[in-house]
């Protein structure tokens, strides 16, 4: 029978714990498999970096900066890439941040449930006035989405376990790593991590979503697991996506993740030197086309249709 994959973040911590020895990582000589996949991993980015930098003409000083939607776009519609504008704030990117903002609570102080109201303060009190702001412009419609958003963190409460303190968590982990000698930056902000070196536990990568579930989520956990695994030599035993829809995804970290996450990266450098040289952006329409900021001015994107069987 197989083995049906973890479904909470408790049972991932715990399975974790079953199949790791409560040893201390270490950094220099991990364990052979892991070491392979990335170097493996890492060995596959250098060398696209290094195929992509002299077209880019990119270098240290002036490097070509890779997070997780820039390689999502860049794969995805190369032209969106180009904008930086995210279409301003929506009722699901607020309760996808106070949801964020109540696990961190969750997390670092266990012994206070969060709610709606310490999710809103603990946002505040980080200087991030997106949800005030989102709150305030809604008037009278403010409060049913702030019980929308309490409705949410009751059932991110309900699941989330009590992290002991031997798992080192630590929330908003900034993770950067530098590929053909600084002129490639892959970077990302991890919500949660669990365990990894210098801790003896293995470790895990908790990312929390806003808006509701959709698969594209998965690779922006495997763009986090390639990260982690790059900066710290071990890779994560797994990716755990909770969604502020209810929804948990629970990834494990095999070799092929890693791999795939890779080579998504290495095409992600190919368009951008390709653009960087002058080539125009390609343009591939698709559902994204609807709150994309480029409509009014792109063609494809205003003929696009959701029936449309030749549209991704």
């Amino acid at each position: 029978m197989a083995h049906r994959p973890a479904r909470t973040l408790a049972e991932v911590l715990d399975d974790a714990l079953r199949r790791t020895p409560l040893t201390p990582v270490d950094v220099e000589s991990p364990a052979t498999a892991d070491g392979e996949v990335v170097e493996q991993v890492r060995s596959t980015l250098e060398d696209a970096a290094g195929a992509a930098v002299p077209t880019g003409r990119w270098s240290a000083g002036d490097p070509l900066r890779l997070a997780k939607g820039t390689v999502s776009w860049l794969l995805r519609c190369p032209q969106r890439a180009l904008v930086h504008d995210d279409g301003g704030a929506s009722d699901d990117l607020v309760a996808g941040l106070a949801v964020d903002a109540a696990a961190k609570l969750a997390t670092l102080v266990p012994h206070r449930p969060p709610t709606a109201e310490t999710a809103l303060a603990y946002l505040a009190a980080t200087g991030d006035t997106t949800a005030a702001d989102h709150l305030a412009d809604l008037g009278d419609r403010a409060a049913r989405l702030v019980d929308d958003i309490a409705a949410r963190i009751d059932l991110l409460a309900a699941t989330w376990p009590t992290i002991e303190p031997d798992w080192w968590p630590r929330v908003e982990e900034p993770v950067r790593v530098r590929l053909g000698d600084g002129a490639v930056q892959l970077a990302g902000r991890l919500d949660l991590l669990l365990g990894g070196p210098p801790s003896a536990r293995p470790p895990v990568v908790v990312e929390v979503k806003g808006g509701r579930w959709y698969d594209g989520m998965r690779a922006d956990g495997h763009f986090y697991a390639l990260l982690a695994a790059l900066r710290d030599g071990v890779p994560p035993r797994a990716v755990v996506t909770v969604v502020a829809d209810g929804t948990t995804q629970v990834e494990p970290v095999r070799p092929a993740v890693l791999v795939t996450a890779a080579e998504r990266v290495a095409e992600a450098m190919q368009v951008a030197a390709a653009i960087a040289a002058g080539e125009p952006p390609a343009v591939h329409p698709g559902s994204h086309c609807v709150h994309c900021p480029l409509r009014s001015d792109c063609a494809a994107g205003r003929t696009w249709r959701a029936d449309d069987p030749l549209a991704g």
